[in-house]
């Protein structure tokens, strides 16, 4: 039984004593070097000494410590190097500063490539990286490409606006009072679009105590919950989402009986590498919603061969299991092929086309069958890509009998942009939508400025400008729906933060005075005294953004729904898109 009062000392020990180097174990062969902190000798085998040398006097040491060696002859002199068997340029040599130092003095610093900032060059090796660069050579074979036309998809929809001439001030108080403005006007026109039963009414007379009494659970709960993913693991009844105008119509959709197998057991026998819990519950829904508004097909086709292929198109498909699930979804309802498009700028690993060239032991009862999923991928960024052109190119002059558009996290302006790479598909049937960081939004880019100049500047709204300013403040506080209210720091809890917010984490919302702390979004709701907090305020930004993207799509003959498509615990960014032609 070991000595409870003796105890390894720690490296805060050892500085404060200091220890006597105890002389070598009788009959040690191994290194000489003492490690202070575990208090004992290295025990790695030395370098073997030279046959001319025959001084067992002299030092040994492992490779790892051979640095040692040197100092320690370095500090006796030329002469006892000379003694035991030391050249005089080795000492000369150690004494110089590495080869690699200077090698570095003379290329400079690393900094990120010019062509291609995903990676490090030195400074005096740009003008050689860039005739090298592999990014070059992608670049060069991208734009030989047919598809490809730089620049399609940017530029948004809408009017640019106008700046506030008060947020342009840098003084303190205008910008605080313009944020306040901002945040009453957000609230006046969540209230009129989302917790309104009539909307005809005079959302202009709501007095700021009304809108202060809003709370984060009623912003939270104006959307509709619609967690479909159990109806994609069992026979179950469905009923529908319906929109707010015809919760308001009093219409009813009629309900649907769909008989369907376990999905997650299908997923998981066929090895298809879709995530974890969180990405198959999200995944689950969104095939659920698809199917609900009648996007996929829910009985078995007579004849294989009399039905068109479909298409699934997902954008930023990364390794593009979404898309994957939904076309083996379609594939096993219709027993029909389905032709599936990936459309990613960057390359990935362990794609879906792994799993499509290994499908092999399918039953006529799967609910998951890839073997009829015929699969390409575009590899180019949604702001270069023409839609129209890279489904001719990579899929000839089919005639699709449905043709669906599916993205899951899409982020921030990738939403915008493959919204409007859509524009030129008359074809597209509908689309599925999960929205994601809006605060990566770009005013440039987005597709529902109007709508935000509409409701901002209207009767609802009450501001008499709104612009690229006011739109960067509600994107930056969107981050605040994901984020927690930094607490005060004190007492021993001081250190844990700085004038960023926690020091392992930094959100938009808590950004430093140069990005806006007089508004942030935390401090904005308590000078208002909002019930709903920084997180409800944030939630309602997001949702504004997109209703913006949803009035561009009614625009183009689409019918518009949103709604929570997985409970918040499983993801924060769970708004869902569910678009379907008129």
């Amino acid at each position: 039984m070991s000595n409870s009062n003796t105890s390894r000392p720690t490296s805060q020990s050892i500085e404060a004593v200091d220890y006597a180097i105890p002389s070598l174990p009788e009959g040690w062969v191994r290194c000489h070097a003492y490690n202070e902190l575990k208090r004992r000798y290295c025990r790695q085998m030395p370098v073997p000494l030279s046959g001319e040398c025959i001084d067992t006097n002299r030092p040994r040491y492992c490779g790892n410590h051979m640095h040692l060696l040197d100092e320690c002859l370095i500090n006796r002199g030329i002469e006892h190097a000379r003694d035991v068997d030391l050249s005089v340029e080795r000492i000369e040599k150690a004494k110089r500063p590495r080869a690699v130092d200077r090698k570095n003095k003379y290329r400079g610093k690393r900094v990120p490539c010019p062509i291609d900032p995903s990676h490090l060059i030195f400074e005096g090796a740009i003008s050689k990286h860039a005739l090298v660069c592999p990014a070059v050579k992608r670049r060069q074979e991208l734009a030989g490409k047919e598809y490809f036309c730089e620049g399609i998809n940017l530029g948004g929809f809408g009017d640019m606006g106008h700046a506030s001439s008060n947020m342009r001030s840098e003084g303190i108080l205008p910008e605080l009072e313009e944020a306040k403005k901002l945040a009453f006007a957000v609230l006046r026109i969540f209230h009129r679009l989302f917790l309104s039963d009539n909307a005809a009414s005079n959302h202009s007379t709501l007095t700021n105590q009304q809108l202060q009494n809003i709370t984060e659970s009623e912003i939270y709960n104006a959307l509709p919950e619609g967690d479909l993913s159990g109806v994609e693991e069992g026979t179950c009844m469905v009923v529908p989402i319906q929109s707010a105008e015809e919760v308001q119509s009093g219409e009813q959709r009629a309900n649907q009986t769909f008989g369907l197998g376990q999905l997650t057991s299908a997923i998981t026998k066929h090895r298809v590498n879709a995530g974890g819990p969180r990405h198959l519950h999200q995944i689950a829904s969104i095939l659920g919603h698809a199917r609900c508004e009648g996007l996929i097909s829910t009985t078995k086709a007579e004849k294989a061969e009399t039905v068109n292929n479909p298409l699934i198109v997902e954008m930023g498909a990364g390794r593009g299991m979404t898309g994957l699930v939904v076309a083996g979804s379609m594939a096993a309802n219709t027993s029909s092929r389905v032709s599936l498009c990936l459309v990613e700028r960057s390359g990935t690993r362990r794609k879906a086309e792994t799993r499509v060239r290994s499908a092999e032991g399918y039953s006529t009862e799967d609910c998951l069958r890839l073997d009829l999923v015929d699969i390409t991928r575009v590899k180019c960024d949604l702001a270069d890509v023409d839609m129209s052109k890279a489904l001719k190119f990579q899929l000839g002059s089919v005639e699709f009998s449905k043709t669906i558009m599916v993205a899951k996290h899409l982020c921030g302006v990738g939403t915008d942009l493959a919204i409007k790479s859509i524009r030129n598909l008359g074809s597209i049937d509908g689309c599925v939508m999960a929205t994601c960081c809006h605060g990566l939004c770009s005013w440039n880019d987005y597709v529902g400025r109007n709508c935000l100049l509409g409701l901002f500047c209207g009767e609802s709204g009450g501001l008499t400008a709104f612009g690229e300013d006011r739109f960067n403040m509600l994107k930056r506080w969107t981050t605040a729906a994901v984020a927690e209210e930094r607490p005060p720091a004190s007492g021993n809890d001081a250190n844990k933060f700085d004038d960023n917010g926690p020091k392992e984490h930094h959100y938009e919302g808590q950004a430093d005075d140069e990005k806006g702390l007089r508004s942030s979004i935390f401090t904005i709701s308590k000078e208002l005294g909002l019930s709903c907090g920084g997180k409800g305020l944030g939630r309602a930004c997001q949702r504004l953004i997109d209703y913006g993207r949803c009035d561009y799509m009614k625009g183009r003959g689409f019918k518009v729904n949103m709604c929570h498509y997985v409970p918040q615990n499983v993801t924060p960014q769970n708004a869902l898109i569910v678009a379907s032609r008129i």
